[in-house]
């Protein structure tokens, strides 16, 4: 478990430095994707050095709280780029503000409260569930309008990031149980395979504005 749980905090580097690698002919859309990595991998890091040694970093509560953020915006903004029906922005502006809004009761919850109540899994799950049919109904939309799509960059990513989404979902939901604990391993897995995708679909990417 713990080889799996290294992987899983390393992993991310690997389509970090393919992102770097492609990021001055990429578009807004890969720029923001490389900084999400890059955050990612930072925060991963931070996490390493506090399990690893007798660091004490204090405020990692804080740092993975505001990366949850990051990650359901991102995820939000994401999902619903390649949506092309009319009220996507409507749909962006509200689950926005709706994320904002439950993380901001969970952050009043850890800090003043019991951290393991039940509204952890309620606030991850949301926007889980959300991201998941965002990110499906992109990929059917991209089906759709793309002839070769194996061969198109965004659909590995969007594919990495709705079995994430969908996969993490199950496992969250046990935030705060007793069983969270034994299958977290599963959540690893997840997080490898979402990697495996990212670095397929960053591949695919030449070296001009094809995206």
């Amino acid at each position: 478990m713990h080889n799996i749980q290294v992987i899983s905090s390393f992993s991310i580097f690997l389509p970090l430095i393919l992102a770097a690698i492609k990021l001055k002919t990429g578009d807004l859309k890969l720029r923001l994707f490389f900084v999400f990595l890059f955050i990612g991998a930072l925060v991963d890091f931070i996490g390493w050095i506090n399990f690893r040694t007798t660091i004490e970093i204090g405020i990692l509560k804080s740092v993975i709280l505001a990366y949850s953020i990051i990650e359901a915006m991102f995820f939000t903004w994401t999902a619903t780029v390649f949506i092309v029906q009319p009220g996507k922005k409507r749909i962006r502006i509200l689950l926005g503000c709706l994320i904002c809004f439950l993380f901001a009761i969970r952050f009043i919850f850890i800090y003043q409260f019991n951290p393991n109540l039940f509204l952890s899994p309620i606030v991850e799950s949301l926007y889980l569930v959300s991201t998941a049919f965002l990110t499906g109904f992109s990929l059917l939309k991209m089906a759709e309008n793309v002839n070769d799509i194996l061969k198109y960059s965004w659909f590995w990513i969007l594919s990495g990031i709705f079995f994430y989404s969908f996969g993490s979902f199950f496992v969250d939901a046990f935030k705060g149980t007793e069983v969270i604990s034994e299958i977290w391993i599963i959540r690893n897995i997840i997080n490898i395979i979402q990697y495996i995708f990212f670095v397929i679909g960053l591949m695919m990417i030449q070296n001009k504005r094809i995206i």
